[in-house]
């Protein structure tokens, strides 16, 4: 995993469009490069878009909607997807393809992302977890998030660590 981390160390300079993984063999360097600018990039945007960072948040597993709550009245919907867990007490990254109790609905871009890993060889998408800190934890779902074309990458805090989420395009309506 050291050139995974060391890899993403150097400052990217791509910004890549959401275009998602068609199977092909890819240059491993830009697409991480990718995954990482676009994470970021990202990242702001959904930060500014809806001053949802301080809302309640819940998850309808059936549905497959992740919603956030705004004191305000303002709520966000968007389709989400389990891509793993991180324990900071165990500094380790569990693919949620292998969770138990998560539905395969809820896991297929956690399972797409473990197909991309296979089909380039890269380890670290392709075993069950890995020793991972909360910066190593973001750039693997980063590769999730581009991997899949998903709109963002929510990080719920639960009592163990945190649930990295994959996100489709919000929606933000009143209650």
């Amino acid at each position: 995993m050291g050139w995974f981390k060391s890899w993403f160390e150097k400052k990217p300079v791509l910004v890549a469009q959401r275009v998602p993984w068609d199977g092909r063999m890819v240059d491993i360097d830009v697409y991480l490069a990718a995954a990482w600018a676009e994470l970021n990039a990202t990242q702001r945007t959904l930060a500014r878009s809806g001053q949802f960072t301080k809302a309640e948040w819940a998850i309808d597993p059936d549905a497959g909607l992740i919603s956030f709550s705004r004191q305000d009245g303002l709520v966000a919907r968007a389709p989400v997807q389990i891509v793993g867990a991180w324990d900071p007490a165990r500094e380790r990254f569990a693919w949620g393809w292998d969770a138990n109790g998560v539905s395969p609905r809820m896991r297929a871009d956690a399972e797409r992302t473990r197909w991309f890993g296979d089909k380039h060889g890269l380890r670290e998408f392709t075993g069950a977890s890995l020793p991972a800190d909360e910066r190593e934890a973001w750039r693997l779902a980063a590769v999730a998030m581009k991997v899949n074309a998903a709109a963002g990458v929510y990080r719920a805090p639960t009592p163990r660590g945190s649930v990295f989420l994959t996100m489709g395009d919000v929606r933000i309506a009143e209650r």
